[in-house]
């Protein structure tokens, strides 16, 4: 037999413990294969050192005898029977004779038991094979006795499928490694190589631990066709899926690959285990496993026109044809829905879409779709132009911003599938002309506003009151504040940077009073340039001017010098630093108001961004990240905001103006023209308080840039505000109250969750709605919002509530509890779970129930106690306790209501 270093080591180790002759340095003959192609120098344990020579004739053995040789142990390999060679031979060799090697002997040995089962021994291919594959270290040590069949053959195998190389033990093999075994290179022809008996022993032990799919996957290789395994079971997921004309005659020609395999059960299981190996190596962090699994989609795609099967690929959940075919589906939609709004909503395709294994390696493409079908809603929708100033500002905020999202993300396109393609092009005209006639209605409304002046805004919030009215609120009350100016920031950016922030910090209304909380927004300063809006934030007041100015009135002004401003210059850090180490001192230090301008957006309008997928990150914001780490730290408010907004470059047109005093305004005597608005009064910061301001954002005086800033468009005027306090906070400053997250109904809604008509998902301060006016009249007052738009809503979840509450289990448990809770605040609480989709943060829920906030967490765990029964999590805590979810399936099951079940 063949023997390895490992095997012969231990032999010759073994044999001088057990029979000491008086020699150190013996010549031990070995009956083994005489050939040896390893170091011939062996160290044995004791530290003495062994040579091997193989041999191939008795003469070979003779002359290695009586050669001299130096202080080591002589190891000759032969295959010559012991009775072949001289009794002058035997004379000289240790113990007389020629040394066999028993298998089972070593092998036993080697795992430090003392006896094999007599499964093992029954498998005679085993003993050789064990210890042919013996690892450098040997084989591990064992606790027990006796060396069973499934641990010697469960070792045997995990070396000879090389788990070791991905780093894994034996206790890892299972179908998943034997199938991510197959694809590596070079490890079927390595497996074909041992002799035969091993082979088909291990694939015999194989097929019995892990059932049909190790059963198709030896028939592959025994046809010759193991490298392909991974691939195949691609495949045949996708055919045996579908009882087609072209998927039965595909499975004709697939079945000869598996020579013997004649059994659909088998070759379905075989696919399903394939298709979870696939899944689980495109969803590796690893970027060489990730290459691996779409190296296999590769080849898959190859089979699939080898067995003329593409056509029914439809079906697959994982294969690129599949994943094709979903988008077209997803497109056809889309453009039927748009076309036909009695068509049904797309939901379904996009659904079966995001459904698909390559949903998350594909994830710009499906989040495009996604937005393309949410605009698809929003056109669905009956929209109203905005009634006023303030109903424009608000609805940016609370729906359009979302909508301007949405086209972003659409614009950006798709570079392979043209009736995708197609359907993004129709959906953005479509939502970005109703976009460009509120942009129009809106402009008048700006026009008339802007005349009376400052004093007659309805209550609206404006750049040159920020400070005022939600700044100097906190400075009073002894509150440090980190105000954060991301200039050319829009409605839209802050959708995004206010969702990554949700799980971090708890958003709140600084100006909510007695009206229910919601994010605001700010109208900017005219023109809405950083000169004029940005100053006039840092001023208190309208103004014009710049940096030096901006530092002059914000160090000097309301606050003396005991707060600092820091602009793009001085808020950057040297080698080694995020930011500039002033910077950092004065958010730790006792400034009563740190602010910093962050110029990231602004600068990408100039200059453009690289990269293709639009939107903002969090990461995407200079050191943002970094300085609302330590703001959280200082224990510092955060406010977030900017000096006006901006408009993207979407193939506009250039309009030749010598009086253009920016891309999007002019201080020319007129007339204004098509996509223009005259604007004029105190709140206009320009000579003669007077200017023309394009409202179409497909319209510039200036050459082209990524985007532009300085007219009347809603996404130019209107700043959006985002407050935070951290989580679990107990001293909220007066006035200010958290704001739920509230999506537009159209954003998130499925096809069983209708849109509704109106689109009006912000409260409102109550006035009395008038009907429009024209131009020059006062349209600063704010719309009533419709009944339909506040109301809880109708039908089972409502009822549910009243239903769980007479329940003679929620009386128990209510009853159990060590301090009892206002019946009225557990309704109101549930009733807020439920009207949100089952998840609020925790501030939220309290400040919904009546509950004072330095309660909060108290409450939240107060209702566990009530609501999960037996510790079933039907209200559980999330996000580091920052987050209330109520599962209402399980609320159902537990209180034992209609809907309910396992």
């Amino acid at each position: 037999m063949r023997i390895n270093p490992v095997a012969l080591r231990q032999k010759v180790a073994q044999q001088l413990e057990r029979h000491r002759n008086g020699d150190p340095y013996p010549v031990m003959v070995v009956r083994a294969e005489p050939a040896w192609l390893h170091d011939p120098t062996l160290l044995l344990p004791d530290g003495r050192q062994a040579r091997v020579v193989p041999c191939v004739s008795p003469l070979a053995v003779w002359e290695h005898l009586v050669a001299e040789r130096g202080d080591e142990v002589l190891v000759l390999l032969t295959d010559i029977p012991e009775s072949v060679l001289h009794h002058g031979v035997r004379s000289r060799i240790f113990r007389q004779q020629v040394l066999t090697v028993e298998p089972w002997d070593l092998v036993v040995d080697a795992f430090g038991a003392h006896l094999p089962d007599s499964a093992l021994e029954r498998e005679a291919w085993a003993g050789e094979a064990l210890l042919d594959a013996m690892p450098p270290a040997g084989w591990p040590k064992l606790a027990t006795r006796v060396l069973t069949r499934d641990v010697a053959l469960r070792h045997l195998a995990a070396v000879r499928l090389g788990l070791d190389r991905r780093g894994e033990e034996p206790d890892d093999l299972d179908v998943a490694a034997l199938l991510r075994w197959s694809a590596e290179p070079g490890a079927v022809e390595a497996y074909g190589l041992l002799r035969e008996a091993e082979q088909d022993g291990l694939a015999r032990w194989l097929v019995e631990q892990f059932g049909r799919p190790a059963k198709a996957l030896f028939a592959l290789v025994d046809a010759g066709h193991g490298t392909d395994a991974l691939p195949l079971g691609l495949v045949c997921d996708a055919i045996w899926s579908t009882d087609s004309a072209d998927a039965v005659r595909a499975r004709g020609r697939i079945d000869q690959y598996f020579g013997s395999i004649d059994d659909d059960a088998t070759v379905r299981a075989f696919a399903a285990a394939a298709v979870q190996v696939v899944s689980a190596l495109l969803a590796s962090g690893s970027g060489k496993v990730r290459r691996q699994g779409h190296a296999v989609l590769d080849r898959a795609e190859e089979l699939l026109i080898q067995f003329n099967a593409v056509s029914s690929a439809g079906h697959s959940r994982i294969l690129r044809t599949g994943f094709t075919q979903r988008i077209g589906a997803a497109a056809q939609a889309l453009l039927a829905a748009l076309r036909a709004p009695a068509e049904p909503a797309p939901d379904q395709a996009v659904e079966h879409l995001e459904g698909h294994r390559l949903a998350e390696a594909e994830a710009g493409r499906v989040r495009r779709i996604r937005m393309a079908q949410r605009l698809v809603r929003w056109l669905g929708t009956s929209v109203a132009p905005p009634e006023s100033v303030a109903d424009g500002i608000d609805r940016q905020i609370a729906e359009w911003g979302w909508v301007d999202l949405a086209l972003n993300h659409v614009w950006a396109g798709e570079d392979a599938h043209p009736q995708l393609q197609q359907a993004f092009r129709e959906i953005h005209e479509r939502a970005h002309q109703r976009r460009r006639d509120l942009d129009e209605a809106f402009s008048a409304r700006l026009a008339a506003w802007a005349t009376p002046g400052p004093g007659h805004d309805g209550g609206l919030l404006t750049v040159e009151n920020l400070l005022p009215r939600v700044i100097d609120p906190l400075v009073h009350a002894e509150r440090s504040v980190l105000l954060v100016v991301l200039d050319g920031m829009s409605a839209a950016v802050a959708v995004q940077l206010a969702d990554e922030l949700a799980p971090h910090w708890v958003e709140y209304d600084p100006l909510a009073g007695s009206d229910t909380a919601r994010r605001r927004g700010i109208v900017a300063a005219l023109p809405t340039l950083t000169a004029v809006s940005r100053t006039s934030l840092f001023a208190g007041a309208l103004r014009t001017g710049n940096q030096t100015h901006e530092r002059q009135m914000f160090d000097e002004g309301r606050w003396g010098r005991r707060s600092r401003i820091f602009h793009k210059g001085p808020a950057r850090g040297g080698a080694g630093e995020v930011y500039s180490g002033e910077l950092a001192e004065a958010v730790a230090g006792p400034a009563p108001v740190v602010a910093v301008v962050i110029n990231t957006v602004d600068d990408a309008l100039a200059h453009g961004r690289e990269g293709d997928e639009p939107g903002w990150q969090l990461d995407d914001v200079g050191f943002l990240t970094s300085l609302l780490d330590q703001a959280r730290s200082s224990g510092r408010a955060v406010v977030i905001t900017s000096d006006h907004g901006h408009v993207l470059e979407r193939g506009g047109r250039h309009v030749k103006a010598g009086d253009a005093a920016s891309a999007r305004h002019r201080t020319g005597p007129g007339p204004t023209v098509s996509g223009e608005v005259e604007l004029s009064g105190p709140r206009v910061v320009a000579e003669g308080s007077r200017i023309i301001a394009l409202w179409d954002p497909l319209l510039r005086y200036r050459p082209s840039k990524a985007g532009y800033h300085g007219g009347a468009s809603l996404a130019e005027v209107t700043i959006p505000l985002l407050a935070y306090l951290m989580p679990n906070v107990t001293d909220t400053p007066a006035g200010w109250a958290p704001v739920e997250e509230r999506q537009p109904g159209w954003w998130q809604a499925t096809a069983a969750e209708p849109v509704p008509a109106v689109a009006r998902p912000v409260p409102v301060p109550k006035a009395r709605r008038k009907a429009p006016v024209a131009a020059g009249e006062a349209l600063f007052d704010v719309p009533e919002t419709p009944a339909a738009a506040t109301s809880a809503p109708a039908g089972g979840d409502g009822d549910l509530v009243a239903a769980v509450l007479a329940t003679e289990l929620f009386q128990a448990q209510h009853g159990l509890t060590p301090r009892r809770l206002d019946r009225g605040k557990i309704e109101a609480a549930l009733r807020a779970l439920v009207d949100a989709r089952g998840v609020l943060p925790v501030a939220v829920l309290a400040q919904r129930a009546g509950e004072a906030p330095v309660r909060a967490l108290g409450f939240a765990t107060t209702l566990q106690r009530i609501f999960n029964v037996d510790n079933y999590p039907v209200l559980s805590l999330a996000d580091n306790n920052r987050s209330v979810r109520l599962d209402v399936h399980l609320l159902r099951e537990q209180f034992r209501l209609p809907g309910g079940g396992s």
